[in-house]
Protein backbone atom coordinates (compact mmCIF):
# COMPACT_ATOMS: atom_id res chain seq x y z
CA UNK A 1 0.00 0.00 0.00
CA UNK A 2 1.41 3.18 -1.00
CA UNK A 3 0.66 4.97 2.63
CA UNK A 4 2.88 2.00 4.03
CA UNK A 5 5.50 2.54 1.76
CA UNK A 6 5.64 6.22 3.21
CA UNK A 7 5.37 5.65 6.67
CA UNK A 8 8.19 3.17 5.96
CA UNK A 9 9.99 5.89 4.06
CA UNK A 10 9.84 8.60 6.51
CA UNK A 11 10.34 6.16 9.63
CA UNK A 12 14.01 5.86 8.83
CA UNK A 13 14.30 9.64 7.89
CA UNK A 14 13.08 10.84 11.26
CA UNK A 15 15.97 10.88 13.20
CA UNK A 16 17.64 12.99 10.82
CA UNK A 17 14.63 14.60 8.87
CA UNK A 18 15.22 18.29 10.62
CA UNK A 19 19.06 18.30 9.08
CA UNK A 20 17.82 16.90 5.54
CA UNK A 21 17.36 19.93 3.67
CA UNK A 22 17.87 23.44 4.32
CA UNK A 23 14.13 24.18 3.72
CA UNK A 24 13.05 22.27 6.17
CA UNK A 25 13.66 24.80 9.15
CA UNK A 26 14.05 27.74 6.98
CA UNK A 27 12.84 30.58 8.66
CA UNK A 28 12.12 32.90 5.80
CA UNK A 29 9.96 29.74 4.05
CA UNK A 30 7.67 29.08 6.93
CA UNK A 31 7.20 32.57 8.13
CA UNK A 32 6.16 33.43 4.32
CA UNK A 33 3.71 30.03 4.80
CA UNK A 34 2.10 31.82 8.05
CA UNK A 35 1.62 34.89 6.45
CA UNK A 36 0.33 33.68 3.36
CA UNK A 37 -2.40 31.68 5.70
CA UNK A 38 -3.75 34.60 7.46
CA UNK A 39 -4.38 32.52 10.32
CA UNK A 40 -6.06 35.53 12.96
CA UNK A 41 -5.94 34.87 16.84
CA UNK A 42 -9.60 32.78 16.90
CA UNK A 43 -8.50 30.34 13.94
CA UNK A 44 -8.09 26.87 14.22
CA UNK A 45 -5.53 25.50 11.74
CA UNK A 46 -4.89 22.23 10.19
CA UNK A 47 -0.93 21.51 9.42
CA UNK A 48 -1.33 18.42 6.94
CA UNK A 49 1.75 16.00 6.99
CA UNK A 50 2.81 17.74 10.07
CA UNK A 51 5.91 15.09 10.19
CA UNK A 52 8.28 16.93 12.96
CA UNK A 53 5.81 20.15 13.17
CA UNK A 54 8.29 22.88 11.97
CA UNK A 55 5.55 24.59 10.51
CA UNK A 56 2.89 23.91 12.90
CA UNK A 57 5.36 25.36 15.54
CA UNK A 58 4.99 29.07 13.49
CA UNK A 59 1.29 29.07 14.81
CA UNK A 60 1.99 28.46 17.84
CA UNK A 61 0.98 31.20 19.99
CA UNK A 62 -0.43 32.86 16.99
CA UNK A 63 -3.41 31.05 16.58
CA UNK A 64 -6.21 29.57 18.84
CA UNK A 65 -5.82 26.12 18.11
CA UNK A 66 -3.04 23.80 16.01
CA UNK A 67 -3.94 20.60 15.09
CA UNK A 68 -1.67 18.28 13.23
CA UNK A 69 -2.01 15.41 11.14
CA UNK A 70 0.72 12.69 9.99
CA UNK A 71 0.79 8.85 9.66
CA UNK A 72 4.40 8.78 10.92
CA UNK A 73 4.80 8.51 14.42
CA UNK A 74 8.51 8.05 14.52
CA UNK A 75 8.56 11.17 12.40
CA UNK A 76 6.11 13.47 15.38
CA UNK A 77 8.25 11.90 17.64
CA UNK A 78 11.56 13.77 16.78
CA UNK A 79 9.61 17.18 17.58
CA UNK A 80 9.21 19.76 20.51
CA UNK A 81 5.31 19.18 20.03
CA UNK A 82 4.44 22.26 18.71
CA UNK A 83 0.68 21.09 18.39
CA UNK A 84 -2.16 21.53 20.94
CA UNK A 85 -3.68 18.67 19.45
CA UNK A 86 -1.33 15.88 17.38
CA UNK A 87 -3.97 13.24 15.39
CA UNK A 88 -2.02 10.35 13.68
CA UNK A 89 -4.40 9.27 10.65
CA UNK A 90 -4.81 9.55 6.76
CA UNK A 91 -4.93 12.65 4.37
CA UNK A 92 -7.45 11.16 2.15
CA UNK A 93 -9.98 10.06 4.89
CA UNK A 94 -9.23 12.61 7.46
CA UNK A 95 -10.94 11.77 11.31
CA UNK A 96 -12.21 15.46 11.43
CA UNK A 97 -16.08 16.64 10.88
CA UNK A 98 -16.84 18.97 7.92
CA UNK A 99 -15.71 22.50 8.63
CA UNK A 100 -13.69 22.58 11.44
CA UNK A 101 -10.68 24.34 10.60
CA UNK A 102 -10.34 27.55 9.42
CA UNK A 103 -6.97 27.28 7.93
CA UNK A 104 -5.21 24.07 6.48
CA UNK A 105 -1.09 24.39 5.84
CA UNK A 106 1.25 21.29 3.81
CA UNK A 107 4.14 21.49 2.99
CA UNK A 108 5.98 18.69 1.05
CA UNK A 109 3.12 16.17 2.09
CA UNK A 110 1.18 16.12 -1.53
CA UNK A 111 3.90 13.96 -3.36
CA UNK A 112 3.54 11.09 -1.26
CA UNK A 113 -0.18 11.13 -1.29
CA UNK A 114 -3.24 10.60 -3.47
CA UNK A 115 -3.26 14.49 -4.11
CA UNK A 116 -6.78 14.77 -5.32
CA UNK A 117 -8.34 12.87 -2.55
CA UNK A 118 -6.45 14.93 -0.17
CA UNK A 119 -6.97 18.03 -0.95
CA UNK A 120 -10.57 17.14 -1.27
CA UNK A 121 -10.94 16.24 2.14
CA UNK A 122 -9.07 19.58 3.07
CA UNK A 123 -11.97 21.44 1.46
CA UNK A 124 -14.36 18.71 3.53
CA UNK A 125 -12.74 20.30 6.65
CA UNK A 126 -12.48 23.61 5.50
CA UNK A 127 -15.05 25.94 6.95
CA UNK A 128 -16.84 28.06 4.09
CA UNK A 129 -14.04 31.20 3.31
CA UNK A 130 -10.98 28.99 4.92
CA UNK A 131 -7.99 29.06 3.45
CA UNK A 132 -5.35 26.54 2.36
CA UNK A 133 -1.81 26.65 1.85
CA UNK A 134 0.69 24.44 -0.09
CA UNK A 135 4.40 24.39 -0.39
CA UNK A 136 5.99 22.00 -2.85
CA UNK A 137 8.81 21.22 -4.89
CA UNK A 138 8.84 20.86 -8.50
CA UNK A 139 11.16 21.05 -11.54
CA UNK A 140 11.75 24.81 -13.25
CA UNK A 141 9.62 23.32 -16.60
CA UNK A 142 9.58 21.12 -19.64
CA UNK A 143 13.54 21.60 -19.98
CA UNK A 144 14.56 20.29 -16.44
CA UNK A 145 11.67 17.95 -16.27
CA UNK A 146 13.53 14.73 -16.91
CA UNK A 147 16.58 15.25 -14.87
CA UNK A 148 14.54 16.99 -11.91
CA UNK A 149 12.01 14.16 -11.63
CA UNK A 150 14.69 11.15 -11.78
CA UNK A 151 16.60 12.68 -8.65
CA UNK A 152 13.21 13.03 -7.03
CA UNK A 153 12.45 9.47 -7.59
CA UNK A 154 16.05 7.84 -6.27
CA UNK A 155 15.89 9.70 -3.47
CA UNK A 156 12.27 9.58 -2.44
CA UNK A 157 10.98 5.84 -3.38
CA UNK A 158 7.61 6.32 -1.70
CA UNK A 159 6.93 9.43 -3.94
CA UNK A 160 3.65 9.30 -5.96
CA UNK A 161 3.72 12.34 -7.79
CA UNK A 162 6.08 14.66 -9.47
CA UNK A 163 4.88 18.13 -9.82
CA UNK A 164 5.71 21.05 -12.77
CA UNK A 165 4.54 24.34 -11.64
CA UNK A 166 1.40 25.01 -13.05
CA UNK A 167 0.51 21.22 -11.07
CA UNK A 168 0.06 22.67 -7.15
CA UNK A 169 -2.30 25.33 -8.30
CA UNK A 170 -4.33 23.28 -10.69
CA UNK A 171 -4.50 20.66 -8.15
CA UNK A 172 -7.01 23.85 -6.27
CA UNK A 173 -8.70 24.85 -8.73
CA UNK A 174 -9.49 21.18 -9.24
CA UNK A 175 -10.64 20.52 -5.65
CA UNK A 176 -12.81 23.66 -5.87
CA UNK A 177 -10.78 26.24 -4.47
CA UNK A 178 -11.64 29.75 -5.64
CA UNK A 179 -8.89 33.07 -5.80
CA UNK A 180 -5.84 30.83 -6.34
CA UNK A 181 -2.84 32.54 -6.37
CA UNK A 182 1.14 31.14 -6.31
CA UNK A 183 4.43 32.51 -5.76
CA UNK A 184 7.61 30.48 -6.31
CA UNK A 185 10.69 30.29 -3.70
CA UNK A 186 14.05 29.14 -4.44
CA UNK A 187 16.03 27.30 -1.71
CA UNK A 188 19.74 26.67 -2.43
CA UNK A 189 20.30 22.51 -0.93
CA UNK A 190 23.52 20.23 -0.61
CA UNK A 191 22.95 17.56 -2.32
CA UNK A 192 25.37 15.81 -0.27
CA UNK A 193 23.01 16.58 2.58
CA UNK A 194 20.12 16.38 0.98
CA UNK A 195 20.53 12.32 -0.22
CA UNK A 196 22.12 11.27 2.84
CA UNK A 197 18.30 10.93 4.39
CA UNK A 198 18.69 7.37 6.11
CA UNK A 199 15.70 5.98 3.60
CA UNK A 200 18.01 5.12 0.70
CA UNK A 201 21.25 3.07 0.52
CA UNK A 202 24.46 4.03 -1.18
CA UNK A 203 23.50 2.59 -4.91
CA UNK A 204 20.71 5.52 -5.19
CA UNK A 205 23.06 7.80 -3.77
CA UNK A 206 25.23 7.78 -6.69
CA UNK A 207 22.69 7.13 -9.31
CA UNK A 208 21.55 10.67 -7.92
CA UNK A 209 25.09 12.20 -8.42
CA UNK A 210 25.85 10.58 -11.78
CA UNK A 211 22.31 12.09 -12.59
CA UNK A 212 23.90 15.76 -11.85
CA UNK A 213 27.30 15.27 -13.55
CA UNK A 214 25.57 14.10 -16.76
CA UNK A 215 22.44 17.20 -16.26
CA UNK A 216 22.26 19.18 -19.69
CA UNK A 217 23.73 22.75 -19.75
CA UNK A 218 19.73 24.09 -19.35
CA UNK A 219 19.29 22.08 -16.32
CA UNK A 220 22.85 23.47 -15.10
CA UNK A 221 21.95 27.04 -16.05
CA UNK A 222 18.20 26.88 -14.26
CA UNK A 223 19.54 24.82 -11.34
CA UNK A 224 22.45 27.10 -10.46
CA UNK A 225 24.46 23.70 -10.39
CA UNK A 226 27.73 24.21 -8.56
CA UNK A 227 30.53 21.35 -7.58
CA UNK A 228 32.25 22.68 -5.12
CA UNK A 229 34.61 20.41 -2.37
CA UNK A 230 33.18 16.87 -2.75
CA UNK A 231 29.69 18.26 -3.08
CA UNK A 232 26.96 19.96 -5.62
CA UNK A 233 24.89 22.74 -4.69
CA UNK A 234 21.64 22.63 -5.85
CA UNK A 235 19.23 25.93 -6.06
CA UNK A 236 15.61 23.92 -6.22
CA UNK A 237 12.20 25.61 -6.50
CA UNK A 238 9.62 25.16 -4.48
CA UNK A 239 5.86 26.64 -5.22
CA UNK A 240 3.06 27.85 -3.02
CA UNK A 241 -0.57 28.11 -3.98
CA UNK A 242 -3.32 29.37 -1.80
CA UNK A 243 -7.16 29.10 -2.15
CA UNK A 244 -9.66 29.65 -0.32
CA UNK A 245 -13.36 27.47 -0.01
CA UNK A 246 -16.27 29.68 -1.65
CA UNK A 247 -19.17 30.45 0.42
CA UNK A 248 -21.39 28.27 -0.73
CA UNK A 249 -19.31 25.25 0.09
CA UNK A 250 -19.76 22.67 -2.67
CA UNK A 251 -16.52 20.61 -3.42
CA UNK A 252 -16.01 19.73 -6.82
CA UNK A 253 -16.33 16.28 -8.18
CA UNK A 254 -13.57 13.72 -8.19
Amino acid sequence: MPEEAAHSHFGKRAARYDRSANWVLDAELIGRIRDWAEAGADSSVLDLATGTGALAEAFQGRVRRVVGLDLCTDMTEHSRRPWDELVVGDAEKMPFADGAFDVCVCRQGLQFMDAPKALAEVYRVLKPGGRVVLCHLTAYGEADRETAFLVQRLRNPARRNFFMPEDVPRLLGAAGFEAVETAEYLTVESVNQWIDNGAIGADRMEGIRKAYEGASEEFRRLHCLRFQSGDILDTMKLVLARGRKGSGGKAASL
